[in-house]
């Protein structure tokens, strides 16, 4: 069972954009689950990298996007990325220096800043890129 939800309300209608916030769901998910099972330490292992390298792809990705179609707010929203970014290395770094992930630490981190930041910020870029006739 998932514990971090997608729902129709974080769809910006934007298929490449929406497609890796659900890839960055389940692995968030996977997470969560590797750390609950707490029998497994290169699962939970595996999957802080998977999150973690899967988070700077995906704002790479979008950064790239708002860029292409000439987002006014693209340094405003490089701000966010990297503060979420430096949030997940931190919290990644603690792990791999033999700290515990706790359940409560990297995804649901990721998943409620990830929540806000979708209905926020990126529903503003999904916007523009819709007046730009791309989608």
């Amino acid at each position: 069972m998932a514990y971090f939800e997608w729902n129709a309300n974080l769809e910006t209608g934007i298929e490449q954009i929406d497609e890796q916030h659900r890839s960055l769901f389940a692995l968030a998910n996977a997470l969560h689950e590797a750390v609950e099972a707490d029998d497994d330490p290169e699962l939970v292992e595996n999957a802080v990298y998977a999150l973690s390298e899967y988070v700077t792809q995906h704002f790479a990705d979008e950064e790239a996007l708002m860029a292409e179609t000439g987002f006014a707010r693209l340094n405003w929203h490089k701000t966010l990325h990297r503060d979420l970014t430096g949030e997940t290395m931190r919290i990644a770094a603690r792990y791999f220096n033999g700290d515990d992930l706790l359940p409560t630490e990297l995804a649901p981190l990721l998943t409620s800043w990830l929540t806000e930041h979708i209905r926020e910020a990126d529903m503003l870029v999904a916007q523009h890129i819709r007046e730009q006739g791309v989608s």
